[in-house]
């Protein structure tokens, strides 16, 4: 691989350009299911928002040309006719040099209507004195003012979050269609590697990395395949990965890079089919154990068998691969 004033970077470029672009599968979801999921499809506004107008404020609706001659030293008087109470939807007795009482989120009609804060006028019995001018539609939020029905929501490619929920609900939509979480072939290797099961010994490893590897798959949105520890055979390993990626869609294996001197991961990547290894170690912190590569179009990502080493592999170039099998739109997130 040519050099690179960024290595991780160009590596991962390759990786990720050499990936098919292939239409994930898709699949409906209730939205209490959907945080971290990537949209399959763009998600438009079922309402408007918000649905009506509303006072932002405590105070009084009226018209605001009952108060265009108002002043210090003109305070004009209006009959107040009754309320607007949250959750009612009429404004009975509004007219001209008539007032009504609202609080934050009343209901506002149609009109050149004002909201005169509480403070700002002077109440005795039902008449109240206004001293000075006021526009349409101050301490108001006009209906579609944030956005209009049929506008889009929530583009294609965008992975949901926990304030993302709040607005699908909001628009009354319980159910959105994501991206299916994409299977990921999850081997441990190597002869000193146990599992946690069994009592220790010396000279052993306990296999973390299941469970650890196992945690940042979900967390970047696969569905973890554990397929065991794998020792330093390669013709069982070859037959196990292959085996592997035909229930999967991508495989992560830890250790077991370089066995006895030689490249034991990237060649059995190289005998599953082109285009085989594409990577294979990077200059970097423990660059070498990091092989990438493909075998029929599924994504192989070859990381160290040290924990922290391990991890950082995977966020490095496994998780943008299973962003790149949901659709994920990287550039527009940015």
């Amino acid at each position: 691989m040519a050099s690179s004033d960024n290595p991780i970077s160009e590596a991962l470029k390759l990786f990720i350009d050499a990936i098919p672009k292939n239409m994930p599968l898709l699949e409906t979801i209730p939205i209490l299911n959907a945080r971290g999921r990537v949209l399959g499809e763009n998600v438009q506004a079922e309402i408007d928002d918000p649905p009506f107008s509303r006072s932002i404020m405590e105070g009084f609706v009226l018209a605001a040309s009952d108060l265009n001659s108002a002043s210090e030293s003109n305070a004009v008087l209006l009959d107040v006719m009754g309320e607007i109470a949250v959750g009612q939807s009429s404004a009975v007795g509004l007219a001209p040099g008539k007032a009504l009482q609202v609080t934050t989120g009343s209901f506002i009609p149609p009109g050149d209507y004002t909201v005169v804060r509480a403070w700002d006028v002077k109440r005795d019995g039902d008449k109240i004195s206004v001293s000075k001018p006021s526009k349409p539609g101050d301490n108001i939020e006009r209906q579609a003012e944030m956005r209009k029905k049929g506008e889009i929501l929530l583009k294609k490619g965008h992975r949901i979050s926990s304030d993302d929920i709040f607005l699908l609900a909001s628009q009354g939509i319980l159910g959105v269609s994501v991206a299916r979480a994409p299977r990921i072939a999850l081997f441990s290797s190597g002869n000193e590697v146990i599992p946690p099961t069994e009592p220790f010994k010396v000279g052993a490893i306990w296999d973390c990395n299941r469970y650890g590897l196992s945690s940042l798959i979900e967390e970047a949105g696969g569905h973890p395949l554990f397929q065991g520890i794998m020792e330093d055979d390669f013709e069982n390993f070859t037959e196990k990965l292959k085996t592997g990626l035909q229930a999967a869609d991508m495989a992560v294996i830890s250790g077991g890079t370089a066995i006895g001197g030689e490249d034991f991961t990237a060649n059995l990547i190289n005998q599953l089919g082109p285009p085989g290894t594409l990577v294979n170690g990077i200059p970097m912190r423990s660059g070498k154990p990091i092989v990438l590569g493909l075998a029929e179009g599924k994504p192989i990502v070859c990381v160290a068998g040290h924990p922290p080493e391990a991890a950082r592999g995977f966020k490095l170039f496994a998780q943008p691969a299973i962003s790149h099998l949901m659709g994920e739109d990287i550039d527009s997130e940015e």
